[in-house]
């Protein structure tokens, strides 16, 4: 019986919310009772086997309809009720979206008001106090939550694209007999097609040596330019002295294309 006695006259254990809905201008909760019409925050005792964050959860859910998610602790609540104390931790907590469930039996109605006007709404003196003391807090905890959610979604929008020009390349300067190899217009249409090898094919692209004479001077056309002719009886090696790659390459090209029966 001893044992008994002292489990009923334990401290009743309950657990609520400070819940906040809306970003800008938030609104606080406090629900009205069937029982004496009374104006409360919401709360609730533990089940068997209950934390108090769970507790807080449930209760909240059942008395305001909405779901929450918890943040910031915000204190503790002790008082006398029915000759027993009890002790009421309380959360921050924000609605999520609108209500998902019907108003649990107990409760008559849920309104949603600014922090002043919801001191001046609630019935108990000591409920009064409790959330001007704590009511400030959860709001800036409100506000730390708003700014952390629009830094998110700052950083998750595209950023605009941005070109920067490209500073210009300086000019290449290019000895005199490279520049002029480089510059020189391609010559497969200008070559002439002698003998019967060259008669039906066309000699693959080149370009014109620095050391190739001009007997006309250059247009646009590519039939104004003309080489002097080949040596008559010369020999590559002979021909070649003094000269550089590309020009006996360009030597044996010529003499390839221009002497009868050389493959």
């Amino acid at each position: 019986m001893k044992d008994r006695k002292d489990k009923t006259r334990g401290p009743i254990l309950a657990a609520g919310g400070i819940v906040l809905r809306g970003e800008r201008k938030p609104r606080i909760a406090i629900v009205q009772l069937r029982k004496m019409d009374a104006w409360v925050l919401p709360k609730g005792k533990l089940a068997d086997g209950e934390d108090m964050i769970t507790a807080a959860r449930r209760e909240v859910l059942e008395e305001t309809g909405h779901r929450v998610s918890i943040h910031d602790f915000l204190g503790t609540l002790g008082y006398e009720a029915g000759g027993r104390p009890k002790v009421v931790q309380f959360w921050h907590m924000q609605a999520i979206g609108g209500p998902v469930a019907e108003l649990m039996r107990d409760v008559k109605a849920v309104d949603w008001l600014a922090l002043d006007d919801a001191i001046a709404r609630l019935s108990f003196p000591r409920e009064q106090a409790f959330l001007e003391h704590v009511g400030p807090t959860a709001l800036q905890s409100a506000e730390r939550l708003r700014r952390a959610a629009a830094q998110r979604s700052s950083r998750r929008r595209p950023q605009p694209r941005t070109f920067v020009r490209a500073p210009a390349r300086p000019p290449v300067i290019l000895p005199e007999e490279v520049a002029a190899i480089a510059l020189a217009p391609p010559l497969a249409a200008a070559l002439p097609a002698n003998g019967p090898d060259n008669a039906h094919r066309t000699p693959e692209p080149t370009w014109l040596p620095a050391s190739a004479p001009l007997v006309e001077p250059v247009t646009a056309a590519l039939s104004t330019f003309v080489f002097e002719p080949p040596p008559a009886c010369a020999d590559m090696a002979a021909t070649a002295t003094g000269r550089t790659m590309l020009e006996k390459a360009w030597l044996w090209f010529r003499q390839t294309a221009q002497t009868p029966g050389k493959p």
